[in-house]
């Protein structure tokens, strides 16, 4: 019997089949919560005459289940030797202290209820997706929803219409006077296109390591989301799909074919150049001519007043949520393409040492580490279904760490539940190496 299947089985009898039903519901929430968080214009639809919004109704759902599976046997003592559980709670209490030392309180609250939104679905991922099988459940909710957010992109670049989206940041965002789409998201694009960008990478990874029973569906989702991220004219996010796939081709280094898949790849590439669209052509261009994308000075003036403020507060930052506040000071008024309203650092990990702090910084670093290596470590577990959501989720994070270079990005929930599944991987690798 699989590693899944032992752990899902129960006692028999009335308590087992109380165990059962228990372990199923508590898993809806979660999967609810993996798939809205992509298409959360559909959500806020769907919660638009209600007196609660989709997050808090879906938080408050992961927090009851993950009440209930506490009162499992065994499940506190699951979670509590959990170090990647304890350093993310370490890292949001420093967060807590460093906004307690900050001038802006009351803008810092509020991001401090951001970042808690996108770090609880981790702790309750620890006490849900508690087997391989779980977690890949969780994985397939993400790519789901990744194939409906690409069929909206591909439709809305044909229509020119909105479908789902209605936020401002999701609806004005263009380039060159081409609108950009957000698929199925409030988001701006190219947060949207970031969060797309993780389920393509899912579905790339399993689709090369030997699933075959989904391998159409797989392929298909990886060809239409390459096309949307294309439409969306994310540069980060294609980035990050370079550095994924770069990955992916990497397991096959050792194979004949490698050099030659290489090359294929480069020619591959380089040929689809002339049938990109103009604006994304414009968009990689502009790296090399600033006068074709203003926002560039912006972004490098970001980098500058973050690195300052970095070091007037080297220790605790500047307080999480107060980056904005202090770009519109007086004291950087003359930076290239600064603009006269409070803007994030589009740096997720210089943000993160500017607001935080070095000890912040690094405990954010250290977090992130950990679930790279428990990938890794789940990568290589003789249970197929582990082995394989451990390398889909170990790509997916590598790929999107890649991509936060050049967003503010350290309260993305998907970075924090891929980040979780990549923990838990391990966990569970660990685990079945010791029942061994």
């Amino acid at each position: 019997m699989s590693s899944a299947s032992t752990a899902d089985a129960g006692p028999g009898g009335a308590a087992g089949s109380t165990t059962a039903q228990v372990r199923a519901l508590a898993l809806v929430p979660l999967l609810a919560y993996a798939v809205l968080t992509q298409l959360d214009a559909l959500g806020n639809r769907l919660s638009a005459h209600l007196p609660v919004g989709t997050t808090p109704l879906l938080l408050g759902a992961l927090v009851a289940a993950a009440g209930a599976m506490l009162l499992l046997p065994g499940a506190s003592r699951r979670l509590g030797d959990t170090i990647g559980a304890r350093l993310i709670a370490t890292l949001f209490c420093w967060a807590v202290f460093c906004w307690a030392l900050s001038l802006h309180r009351s803008e810092g609250l509020s991001y401090l209820g951001k970042l808690a939104a996108a770090l609880l679905p981790a702790f309750c991922l620890f006490l849900i997706a508690d087997t391989p099988a779980r977690l890949r459940a969780t994985l397939w909710a993400i790519v789901a929803a990744g194939a409906v957010s690409a069929a909206i992109v591909l439709i809305e670049h044909h229509t020119h219409a909105r479908i789902l989206s209605t936020s401002v940041a999701a609806t004005t965002a263009g380039f060159e006077g081409v609108a950009r789409s957000a698929g199925g998201s409030d988001e701006n694009p190219t947060t949207s296109a970031q969060m797309l960008l993780v389920s393509i990478l899912i579905a790339t990874a399993w689709l090369f390591s030997g699933e075959r029973r989904w391998r159409l569906p797989l392929a298909g989702l990886v060809v239409v989301g390459a096309l949307a991220l294309v439409f969306m004219s994310a540069r980060s996010a294609l980035i990050g799909f370079a550095a994924g796939a770069g990955l992916v081709a990497l397991g096959f280094r050792h194979r004949g074919f490698f050099p030659l898949l290489v090359v294929g790849g480069v020619v591959a590439l380089l040929g689809a150049v002339p049938f990109l669209p103009p604006t994304l052509v414009d968009r990689f261009t502009a790296i090399a001519d600033f006068g074709q994308d203003p926002t560039l000075y912006r972004r490098i003036s970001y980098l500058r007043i973050g690195w300052d403020l970095f070091q007037q507060s080297p220790l605790w930052g500047v307080g999480p949520g107060n980056f904005p506040l202090y770009y519109v000071t007086d004291a950087y008024r003359w930076m290239p393409g600064r603009e006269p309203f409070p803007r994030e650092l589009h740096n997720t990990y210089l943000d993160a040492a500017t607001e935080l702090g070095a000890i912040g910084f690094l405990l954010f670093a250290v977090t992130l580490g950990l679930a790279l290596r428990s990938a890794w470590r789940g990568a290589g577990n003789s249970d197929a279904v582990l082995r394989r959501t451990a390398r889909a989720a170990g790509i997916a994070l590598a790929g999107l760490m890649v991509a936060c270079f050049f967003m503010p990005h350290k309260d993305l929930r998907y970075l924090w539940l891929i980040a979780a599944i990549a923990i838990q991987s391990g966990r569970l690798a660990s685990r079945s190496g010791e029942a061994a």
